[in-house]
């Protein structure tokens, strides 16, 4: 587990959890909720940040023990199943994916552990040999489907294997009325989600048509819609807690959802721009490529080099594969409706997600034929956490199949989970990795360097979210203003800065060099900041150009840029301060291969911002170190 913040999106939600917030859109209010209580428990004994690791950590493991338990359950009767259900268990925790999001502060460990509870209670729903049994069940299925919008809108996809589960029973018997019912369920919840009351309609209508063909079962009854939608209407209140947090103003409050209007557009994500299903964003082959290159990362990312494979990393996934598939074989001649939710769940979270989400390029896939901005801004392999669960819980069970064909002891089974607990290990051991207190090292150099009262103008997540935690958790530097250049396009983050800092500017008039509205108006925020004598200052990480929006006469003093005049329209290089490279040696930068990294692991090149004043007065042209400026540091 990390000892403390992580980069991407960790820094953000354990501000938020600390100050009852609001992080990007959709909110996660439901997770916020929870990690508010939870640090609130254990965040002065541990830390917070290691409190909200510590959350993903228990997440994960509370979704591996359930899940051995779904199996044992779906599969009694079936002996010695149980070495199958612990394999699979443990070979799905192990997955690259899976461990990276239980040893950091993610949201998606919790949307793991939504889903699981969701396929146990649909279990018990159709494991029943009497029809007129399960309701109980059934009905808490439906409320944990609903819960899915105030959690993360990902546990959507565990959704129809949760279906395939109830509307089952175990002599084969389907029942459409429970199919119907908790399909509308699911429909009307990616209404909520998407912010569409068409869908919840439709949803309506699908739960409605429960009744039809329920005969005499009580849930299909007209008056036994009732209890279902007001338990899917409590389920989704839960997106309420942002509409009151809102108002409040947390430090934290992105979207600022005060209103309902506000509201719908943070929970829809209509900050972003989300990609329909058709036009394809990338040809179909290179997305299933994409996909192809996550599964390989799995069961043996440390046998690779890197996001590169090599032939032992392709034996491995291959392996794993094959016993992917010979799990399923097995477990359909044990338990076929155990099988058929197991494989709803796999292809769902992989081929499922790849077509609805429509994603780019990979972030490291497809360089020199994909244009420049066709890739993914980060590896997206979280995405297919559940596909690659199911496959994991296969693979364990696959390796049962082979103890029993071979006559070896059934506890050889968990010989499976050895390969990736070794071949992963390194890659996810957070506390021994070179960039293990990385976010922290970083956000303290940027905050360290600053002014008083200084504007932070800084260029995105990995310079953003670890100094919103230094600051709303730890204390750190709050007279300091962290300005984040990206989010300037949405309208409420210019109200904010606005709002909390007093400053005020004109929203109109040409800015020479800029090329888009949200740098016009850094322009203008930064002229607001000089006009009220607050120091203007840069992350290494903002382009050149965008920097000369924002004033001259730049130097670099520790390790962000500081301005001394207005802009002026040049773009000329800083001076490099003397005692730049010396005041934050104590960072250790990163040196070994990629090897044993994680894919989107950025430390190396966070920390590689500290490095920038000693790199500057390097002779031009002595090292490809001196030449690489200009994508680190942008000096030039």
């Amino acid at each position: 587990m990390a000892p403390g913040v992580t980069f991407w999106d960790a820094g953000e939600f354990i501000a938020a959890a600390h100050t009852f917030g609001i992080p990007h859109p959709p909110g996660t209010p439901l997770f916020i909720a929870m990690g508010r209580t939870w640090s609130m428990l254990l965040g002065a004994i541990i830390g917070v940040a290691r409190a909200m690791n510590l959350l993903s950590a228990v997440s994960t493991a509370a979704a591996g023990g359930l899940s051995a338990l779904l199996l044992t359950r779906a599969l009694a009767g079936t002996r010695d199943a149980w070495w199958g259900a612990l394999a699979g268990a443990l070979c799905a925790g192990l997955m690259t994916s899976a461990w990276a999001n239980a040893t950091e502060t993610e949201v998606y460990a919790v949307s793991l552990l939504l889903v699981v509870l969701m396929l146990v209670s649909s279990e018990r729903a159709g494991g029943q040999d009497d029809r007129r049994t399960g309701r109980q069940e059934v009905l808490l299925t439906a409320y944990l489907i609903a819960l899915a919008p105030a959690v993360h809108l990902s546990a959507l996809v565990g959704a129809p294997a949760a279906i395939a589960f109830a509307a089952r029973r175990r002599d084969g018997t389907w029942l459409v009325d429970r199919a119907l019912l908790l399909s509308g369920v699911m429909i009307a919840s990616a209404g909520v989600g998407r912010m569409s009351w068409l869908l919840v309609l439709v949803g309506a209508l699908v739960a409605v048509a429960s009744t039809v063909v329920g005969g005499a079962e009580e849930q299909a009854r007209p008056r036994g819609l009732l209890l279902p939608i007001a338990l899917t209407g409590i389920a989704a209140s839960a997106l309420l807690i942002m509409l009151v947090r809102a108002r409040h103003d947390p430090g934290i409050n992105q979207g600022n959802p005060n209103t309902l209007t506000t509201l719908a557009d943070v929970v829809a994500r209509r900050q972003y721009d989300v990609s329909p299903m058709w036009p394809r964003q990338a040809p179909v082959w290179l997305q299933v490529a994409t996909l192809a290159q996550y599964v390989d990362w799995q069961f043996g990312l440390t046998l690779g080099r890197g996001i590169f494979t090599t032939p032992w990393r392709l034996l491995v996934t291959l392996l794993f594969l094959l016993l992917g598939i010979s799990g399923w074989r097995a477990m359909r001649r044990d338990s076929t409706r155990a099988a058929t939710a197991l494989a709803v769940l796999t292809i769902s979270g992989t081929l499922g997600v790849c077509v609805y989400l429509n994603l780019k390029s990979g972030a490291t896939i497809g360089y020199g034929f994909v244009p420049a901005g066709a890739h993914e801004a980060r590896e997206r392999d979280y995405f297919f956490v559940l596909g690659f669960w199911g496959w994991g819980l296969f693979a364990g069970y696959g390796a049962l199949a082979l103890a029993r064909e071979r006559r070896w002891p059934r506890c050889i089974a968990l010989a499976s989970a050895v390969v990736p607990l070794i071949a992963n290990w390194a890659a996810n051991d957070r506390p021994r990795s070179d960039g293990a207190t990385a976010a922290r090292d970083v956000a303290s150099a940027l905050l360290g360097s600053a002014p008083p009262n200084a504007m932070l103008f800084v260029a995105g997540d990995n310079d953003t979210y670890p100094l919103w935690y230094l600051q709303q958790v730890e204390g750190v530097r709050t007279d300091v203003t962290v300005v984040t250049l990206p989010l300037l396009p949405a309208d409420w983050y210019g109200a904010e800065i606005a709002r909390r800092t007093g400053l005020r500017w004109r929203n109109e008039g040409f800015v020479a060099g800029a090329q888009w509205a949200h740098q016009e108006l850094a322009a203008h925020i930064a002229e607001a900041a000089r006009a009220a004598k607050r120091p203007v200052v840069a992350s290494p990480s903002v382009p050149a150009r965008e920097r000369a929006l924002l004033g001259s006469g730049w130097r670099l003093e520790g390790t962000s840029y500081v301005s001394s005049a207005a802009a002026n329209g040049s773009v000329q290089p800083p001076v490099i301060d003397s005692l730049s490279d010396s005041l934050f040696a104590h960072a250790k930068v990163p040196r070994r291969g990629r090897g044993a990294m994680l894919p989107d692991d950025v430390s190396e090149s966070m920390l590689g911002l500290l490095e920038c004043g000693r790199l500057g007065r390097l002779p031009p042209g002595s090292s490809a170190a001196r030449e690489s400026l200009e994508l680190r540091c942008n000096l030039r």
